[in-house]
Order: C-alpha cells, then structure tokens, then sequence
C-alpha cells in the first residue's frame, strides 16, 4: 500500500511538472527578437502627442513591423511591437482601432489588444504584444530589449 502510495504520488508530480512546462511555452512571445534601441526626444515636434498621458505615435523602421509607444501616465510609457500575435508570420501590424482610443486592432484578422498592457481583448489572438523595455528621464525615452 505504502509503494503503491509513492508512486501514485510520483506519478502526480511527473504530471504536474509536464503541464507546468506546458504553460511556459504557451506563454513565450512569438515574435521574432529583434534588436531594438534607441532614444527620442519627448518635446521633438514628431513626438509631440507623447507630451500628454494617453497619447501613442506609431514608429517605423524598428522592431518587427515598428512599435507604439504609449504614454500611460506622467512618467510612465509603454511601448510594443505593432505585429499582432494571432499569426505573426502573415505580417499584419495592428492600427487604431475607429471605435476606441485605448485599444489597436489587427487589420487581417480583428484582433484588438489594449494599450494600456498590450494583451488581447478581442479577436483570434491569445497573446499580449511584444512587449519592449522603456526609461524615461524627463526628456529623452529610451526604448529597448
């Protein structure tokens, strides 16, 4: 009874270990590492919408697909890939979406993903945005990974 106990309990342990692993790989980004870095001005007059909190611009020419970057609060900004995550390999960027000024939605398959943290609020995606690293100095945002 007590081997019988053990191995039931062994057994349980394997189990749990291979779903844990499981849902690790579900969560892992599935858009490509792409290196990013670089710095802009808040007050240049291309950035001016970041001079208020819950303003984005759109950024060309890095990343993946290029990124937005969010002004979530005075001090605080956030920016992601454009590249929806439902298929990231059809090359969609996701857009404003018309209806809401706090969410982007992808153009190819209507996912819509908030701005405020980048996960999906609607749609056929299932994971956030990728998410890129931010530190704000009072004038001059550095964004990278």
């Amino acid at each position: 009874m007590n081997n019988l106990l053990r191995s039931t309990k062994l057994y349980l342990f394997f189990i749990f270990i291979a779903i844990s692993f499981l849902f690790i790989r579900c969560d892992k980004s599935n858009i490509p590492d792409i290196p990013v870095n670089f710095t802009i001005e808040i007050d240049d007059p291309l950035f001016l919408d970041l001079m208020v909190p819950g303003n984005h611009v759109f950024m060309k020419n890095t990343g993946v697909n290029g990124l937005i970057i969010y002004r979530s609060g005075i001090n605080e900004f956030l920016a992601y890939d454009r590249t929806c995550t439902y298929k990231p390999e059809d090359n969609c960027a996701v857009i404003d979406d018309k209806n809401s000024s706090i969410l982007l939605q992808c153009p190819c398959c209507g996912s819509k993903f908030s701005l405020d943290y980048g996960y999906p609020t609607d749609g056929e995606a299932t994971k956030s945005l990728k998410k890129y690293n931010t530190n704000f100095d009072g004038t001059f945002l550095h964004v990278y990974n």
